[in-house]
């Protein structure tokens, strides 16, 4: 009975609309009340609600239009069935991403506090060792000292150290630096004009005429990200502070590059070693004679083998005849890897990483991918 009501009075409302549009002028736009299409069924039933109000309350045709309007502007939103994809267990591989390399300060602590150069402390004030207390000249660790002209420093402790190596480069002889050669560090016990002084710490004996700073101790934020350098040319290792048969894993090294050619702390760089010369002989073992206390009884041919020094004179084919030799060159090889973590003007220290073989002084220093 209700839906009866509702169509009687919208068609009603409809034709007196229509009429009115006919009696109106021509150029008057004929405004249609019927129900637009809809989207849903919720907003037709609301137009229809709204042309039945029309109709009851005498509204307008252009009320009637808002009306309309604001029903379209409040249409319900459309609604779609997104794809619904099922998983099950499985193995799911990813891939195995390395975290970056990061040397905390504490690893680097026993590194950072002893490479000195020269020309670190050219123009400061500087201590002098005097002597023992005994008139003893070699002072180790616990040897109490005397010294004079001490500086400043606000933790009591000096680092103690004599004038080291001159470094030059390999190739073309110039110079670069003086080492610092680091003895140990002493305690302040009785500041004066000559104040006494106890070795609490030492890699050898301190002499008199050895210098003494202000000791600073490591920086404890010196963190390193190791990363590989590219070396427009090739530098070479100057010093491996004093170890004569070469320098192997996590042993100080000075190369002949620093700040003035792109090098910073953290620089991966490869070591290789040159060409070498070796010579060849063979000899021939005479079997044993009767009587002789000899387990060879067979001739047979010993060959020595012998390493030529760079500087030394090279054998002629005469000579290599007359000795049943011969010359080989072995090519250049790899050395090892090392870790710049001390960069000065012209020169930086590293640590070797790993090693092949012992770092000479000499060896050529190039960019990893070399």
């Amino acid at each position: 009975m209700l839906l009866n009501f509702i169509r009687i009075a919208v068609e009603k409302r409809v034709a007196i609309e229509a009429i009115r549009a006919m009696q109106a002028k021509p150029t008057r736009k004929l405004i249609s009340l019927a129900p637009k299409p809809v989207k849903s069924f919720g907003i037709f039933v609301l137009r229809v609600s709204a042309l039945c109000l029309t109709a009851f309350l005498g509204w307008s045709a252009a009320q009637a239009q808002d009306l309309g309007s604001a029903l379209d502007e409040q249409s319900l939103p459309d609604y779609r069935v997104l794809p619904v994809s099922v998983l099950s267990p499985e193995i799911r591989e990813t891939a195995l991403t390395e975290s970056i390399l990061v040397l905390t300060p504490d690893v680097l602590a026993p590194f950072l506090g002893d490479p000195l150069l020269m020309d670190e402390v050219s123009g400061m004030l500087t201590g002098r060792v005097i002597t023992g207390p005994e008139g003893n000249v070699l002072l180790g660790q616990f040897s109490p000292f005397l010294a004079q002209d001490l500086p400043v420093s606000k933790s009591g402790l000096y680092t103690v150290f004599r004038e080291g190596d001159t470094l030059t480069h390999p190739v073309s002889g110039e110079y670069l630096a003086t080492m610092a050669h680091v003895v140990g560090v002493a305690r302040l016990d009785s500041p004066g004009e000559i104040a006494a002084l106890t070795m609490i710490r030492s890699a050898e004996e301190a002499v008199p005429g050895d210098h003494l700073i202000a000791y600073k101790a490591p920086s404890r934020n010196a963190y390193l990200y190791p990363a590989p350098a590219e070396l427009p040319f090739d530098a070479y290792v100057l010093s491996t502070f004093g170890i004569a048969s070469g320098a192997g894993g996590y042993s100080l090294v000075a190369i002949s590059v620093g700040s003035q050619d792109g090098i910073r702390p953290g620089h991966l760089l490869s070591t290789r070693y040159p060409e070498q010369t070796i010579l060849l002989t063979s000899k021939i073992v005479s079997p044993a004679r009767p009587g002789d206390n000899c387990r060879i009884t067979d001739a047979k041919e010993a060959v020595y083998v012998r390493m030529l020094r760079c500087d030394e004179r090279l054998p002629s084919q005469r000579e290599l005849l007359g000795r049943s030799g011969e010359l080989l060159v072995l090519p250049e090889g790899h050395a090892g890897e090392l870790l710049v973590i001390r960069v000065f003007d012209r020169v930086s220290y590293a640590l070797v990483r790993s090693a092949e073989r012992a770092v000479q002084v000499g060896d050529r220093v190039v960019s990893p991918d070399t």
